[in-house]
């Protein structure tokens, strides 16, 4: 695969959270180790309610900052979803910015992004989805991906116990060798 791609990442951090005792650079460089095998970043967002965390976390989210991340504010004020809604609307304008081919990296769980994940791969962009360490990830969202990603094997190098491949294709329609690409890039693969 060309590395010459647009990739962006959205990160629902709400639904996705690294271990507490995580440096935020090495979580950085799990995610653009992945997002550098499909092209180069051009957009790195993480999305959360900076009021709803801990003070422990400052100096996480600085780090992370401080790796290219930006941080995007969610106050949830009362409200449900409104992560989903701001990355939903960010990944419309990104495909509106940026025409295929481009890669779009979500890092969530959440059945709610099932129907943009499927437009976005009909009008042929490629959808990675990493996936937190839950069992109950719906089929629905990880049915509509070009990639699924582990997030403990590939972000955080741990060996997975569970049934499914680290890394998969629902459908292959990529490169033959982009799941092995992959899998090299993770740490869990060492």
């Amino acid at each position: 695969m060309s590395n010459n791609k647009k990739v962006a990442i959205f990160w629902d951090y709400e639904n996705c959270s690294p271990p507490s005792n995580s440096q935020g650079h090495a979580i950085v460089n799990g995610i653009r180790r992945i997002a550098h095998v499909f092209g180069y970043v051009t957009s790195f967002k993480a999305y959360l309610d900076i009021s709803s965390q801990s003070p422990k976390s400052v100096g996480f989210r600085s780090d992370l900052q401080s790796s290219g991340v930006s941080m995007t504010d969610c106050p949830h004020n009362g409200r449900k979803d409104v992560v989903d809604k701001m990355i939903l609307v960010d990944m419309l304008a990104f495909s509106n910015d940026h025409p295929s081919p481009a890669t779009i990296i979500l890092i969530a769980g959440d059945r709610d992004y099932a129907y943009a994940v499927s437009t976005l791969r009909l009008r042929q962009y490629n959808v990675v989805l990493i996936v937190p360490p839950a069992p109950n990830v719906p089929q629905s969202l990880e049915s509509q991906a070009s990639v699924v990603v582990d997030w403990n094997f590939a972000i955080l190098g741990k060996r997975t116990e569970a049934d499914t491949a680290p890394v998969r294709q629902p459908y292959r329609n990529l490169d033959e060798d982009i799941v092995e690409r992959t899998v090299a890039r993770s740490p869990g693969f060492e």
